[in-house]
């Protein structure tokens, strides 16, 4: 198992430069508030061999947050094109990963070595013209986080894509045509051009069924794992290289093609590779720069990429990679988008709705909808931490299982190490915050259901069908899925963001003859293979299966509450922007128009429409055919990055965020806070002269179940406040700590961190620094740090109500090694993976565990 290379450079907002004039000082200590931690990077290793060394901190490039703002946009573009000064110091534009282009964030690099930097991203071949958005993004691949595998590039074969259309399907679309209306002010005649409908009707849909991903053998597996933090073999890996991102998976393909009497296949250049000596069988829709290298060297573009590649020092980096199920939960929970897009409603709930007689008691069992019966699960879990169920407050602390663990939390290994810390003061405020924010969470979804999220592969024995020649067939058929982790039969997959109920996708689990022999290796890890005779991918907004993941669920409530609706598709999901030549006004202007993310915004308005409630069939079918079009213009905001084309929203639809459904407050603190205000203040109006709500009620499923989480939560939940002060446990109790000028410049100190901390919190500033600083504050008044540790730990726990979550954060390893010294060894437990039939078992997220005494 490898570790993570992390690295910290200099983060700054446009704000600042504008401020200095775009010349901007800071003294090293000064630039310290500004660090941010980042994982490795393929760019980050070419400026190591730039360089000649490593360096943890990283001074050639600088992270610029430009947010879109019209009122900066001149400032934007003067910085794009011009850059800035920092320290004396040239930085102009790099570029710009997919999600830093969400976050309004873009590389700046050193002037000085920019060009070298440019070749090595290019891999030595420039462009004239190009469609921006889409070679920006592929050429920023290098700028993705991943874990640089160190070993000579594999055996790789390019194959073509492969394409194929499913006749005659039922779906909706967007139809474009022009509307006469009689303008309300002049009362002519106009026409609005180009208006967009939803339509419903059969068409024929073209598919790329391996769309992003390529196999590999055994042997690689073993080498990239590596280089995984896992304690498993994986056996998919998506990977990063120069224009190129995919999944890789392993496949016997070697024996599929000893078995029918292939040797040799042909690659996408037209040269033949022998079977024996391939490593990985990849693909053009994983090779982003096939364009580029097929046009300027023909039949030689793989070679003289590969050869480029090594040439500039680059190696294949792994961003992710499959699990095994022992390292995740069998329960994983749900969110808004995906319960609003089942058929949850209860009759019950509804008809309270509209008589309003004040007599319904949603906490009666009796009036549950299908929705309060998924929560309860949930419900129960939280009562049993809230009564300081030592065994699920462990696991809702993360541990897994100690006796091949570590332990991150020093709270939950206080609490192994001595029950009675389950009501040490710092730990109680600690768990209480931790559950109030999951309570608070379910109110708006955030629901536990069995299941869990795999990552997406295609039929695999159809691409290997395809790259051998042979009759593409596959061994899945319509509407099957092969996932060995759930029990077979049927299952809904669900993907974010999710929209439109008909994105909801009712499938099969099988196993058959060909994955029994080929893919027995998938057993408990979280890989899912779909089939290549359905719309999945174009249904579950338009996934790729380069590292895409879907929730699988076998829940029986929610599969039953599947709606059947004809899946909406994108006609035109292959339209981008057209190319241009490549320089640094088109970059600019491409930069200046994608500063921002639209997918929350979207998503909130499609949340709005789906927990109206009406029984008109006109407002019924408004209400359809608005969410259809939201699901369209989902899928070209996703990728709008890339293709550099996305759809304004109308403002027929953005009306709908001006108010939101009632359970998406808790989503919205501040929004919440308002609603509370204007109640308050309503309760004192009469109705003619109340004020308006910023959110409205409705009788969904949503709705439903943040008014049972609430109610529960005030009168099923007893909060336990008894405490324990445990600080004579958590000292050294053979110091001598009676010094009362320095407990007295210790209190000084702590008190001050409760506004430090929430202004870090507030203003996203690093916590670990902001630690380090006062510990080394601490330290000028005690510079033994034994014994200032244990006079902070004295002076802490001095009374229940003084604030020790800095003692702990501290000095947490200080207080272990007390507690421990302090306190019966024989009572010390462990918490152990074990099965349901273990008598000493319980349940906790689909996995059963059991606390033991130490040692036995």
């Amino acid at each position: 198992m490898n570790k993570t290379c992390t690295y910290k450079l200099i983060k700054i907002t446009i704000q600042q430069l504008i401020k200095s004039n775009f010349d901007l000082s800071m003294s090293e200590n000064e630039a310290k508030d500004y660090l941010i931690q980042q994982n490795d990077t393929p760019l980050f290793r070419q400026l190591s061999l730039i360089r000649g060394c490593d360096s943890k901190i990283i001074n050639e490039l600088i992270y610029v947050e430009a947010k879109h703002n019209k009122k900066r946009l001149p400032d934007l573009k003067k910085m794009l094109k011009f850059g800035f000064i920092y320290n004396n110091k040239k930085y102009v534009r790099f570029g710009k990963s997919s999600s830093q282009a969400k976050d309004g964030i873009t590389v700046f690099i050193e002037d000085s070595i920019h060009a070298n930097m440019l070749e090595r991203s290019q891999l030595g071949v420039p462009v004239d013209q190009c469609v921006i958005s889409k070679y920006e993004s592929y050429r920023s691949l290098i700028l993705s986080s991943c874990q640089i595998v160190d070993e000579d590039i594999p055996y790789i074969v390019i194959m073509d894509e492969y394409e194929k259309t499913i006749p005659n399907q039922h779906v909706r679309y967007a139809e474009e045509r022009d509307v006469t209306y009689v303008d309300k002010v002049s009362g002519e005649k106009k026409v609005a051009k180009k208006q967009r409908f939803i339509k419903e009707g059969n068409a024929d849909i073209k598919i790329s069924p391996f769309d992003g991903f390529g196999v590999h053998t055994e042997e690689i597996s073993k080498k990239f794992s590596k280089y995984i933090k896992s304690d498993h073999e994986s056996v998919l890996f998506q990977i990063r290289l120069p224009f190129m991102k995919g999944v890789t998976v392993e496949t016997d393909f070697k024996q599929f093609y000893k078995d029918r009497e292939i040797s040799k296949i042909k690659d996408v250049f037209g040269k033949w590779h022998d079977i024996d000596k391939i490593d990985c069988i990849w693909n053009t829709t994983m090779f982003k720069g096939y364009g580029i290298f097929q046009n300027a060297f023909g039949s030689k573009g793989w070679t003289e990429y590969i050869s480029r590649v090594k040439k500039y020092g680059f190696k294949v980096g792994i961003s992710k990679y499959n699990h095994h199920v022992d390292e995740i939960n069998e329960y994983s929970r749900l969110n808004f988008q995906y319960v609003q897009c089942l058929d949850l409603q209860n009759p019950k709930y509804l008809e309270q709705f509209k008589s309003e007689n004040g007599k319904y008691d949603i906490l009666d069992e009796n009036n549950w909808g299908k929705v309060i019966n998924v929560a309860k699960y949930s419900t129960d879990m939280m009562e049993k931490i809230i009564k300081g169920e030592k065994l699920h407050t462990l696991k809702f602390l993360g541990i897994n299982n100690t006796l091949n663990q570590e332990l991150r939390s020093k709270y939950a290994e206080a609490i192994l190490i001595n029950d009675s810390m389950l009501k040490d003061p710092a730990i109680k405020k600690m768990l209480k915050r931790k559950l109030t924010k999951s309570i608070n969470q379910m109110k708006y979804g955030k629901i536990y259901a069995s299941g869990f999220y795999h990552t997406v592969v295609g039929d695999i024995i159809g691409y290997l069908e395809y790259c051998g020649g042979l009759e593409v067939e596959g061994c899945l058929k319509y509407g099957e899925f092969h996932a060995n982790t759930l029990p077979l039969g049927d299952c809904l997959s669900l993907r974010s963001p999710l929209v439109d109920p008909s994105e909801v996708n009712k499938i099969k689990l099988v196993e058959n003859e060909l994955t029994e022999k080929f893919f027995s290796h998938f057993k408990d890890k979280d890989i899912c293979m779909i089939n290549m005779y359905d719309l999945t991918m174009q249904q579950q907004g338009g996934m790729d299966e380069d590292g895409d993941a879907v929730f699988l669920t076998d829940e029986k409530i929610l599969i039953d509450s599947k709606i059947d609706k004809p899946i909406v598709v994108d006609m035109q999901d292959k339209i981008s922007a057209k190319p241009v030549d490549y320089d640094i006004d088109n970059i600019v202007n491409y930069e200046c128009n994608s500063r921002d993310n639209r997918i929350g915004e979207i998503t909130n308005i499609a949340t709005a429409i789906l927990n109206q409630h009406t029984e008109n069939e006109k407002w019924k079918k408004i209400n359809e055919d608005n969410i259809s079009m939201l699901r369209l213009y989902q899928g070209k905001e996703i990728d709008f990055v890339k293709t550099g084309y996305r759809w304004v929203i109308s403002k027929n639809l953005r009306k709908y965020l001006k108010k939101l459904p009632y359970f998406l407050l808790y989503n919205y603190p501040k929004k919440l806070t308002v609603y509370n205000r204007i109640k308050e203040i309503n309760k004192n109006n009469s109705r003619e002269d109340r004020i308006a709500y910023n959110a409205f009620r409705s009788p969904s499923a949503m709705n439903e179940l943040c008014d049972y989480i609430n109610q529960w939560e005030r009168k099923c939940i007893d909060w336990d406040r008894s405490l324990i002060n445990n600080g004579h446990l958590l000292v050294d109790n053979s110091l001598v700590l009676e010094d009362k000028s320095v407990m007295k410049s210790i209190k000084k100190v702590l008190n001050t961190y409760n506004d430090d901390l929430r202004d870090a919190l507030d203003n996203d500033q690093d916590v670990e620094k902001l630690m380090q600083d006062y510990k080394k504050s601490l330290l000028r008044i005690v510079s033994d740090e034994k014994l200032l540790s244990n006079y902070c730990i004295k002076v802490s726990y001095r009374g229940l109500s003084t604030d020790k979550t800095l003692c702990w954060m501290i000095f947490g390893d200080e207080m272990i090694r007390n507690l421990r010294e302090n306190s019966d060894e024989r009572k010390e437990l462990e918490l152990i993976r074990t099965h349901k039939d273990d008598a000493d078992a319980d349940e906790f997220l689909g996995k059963y565990y059991k606390l033991i005494n130490k040692g036995l």
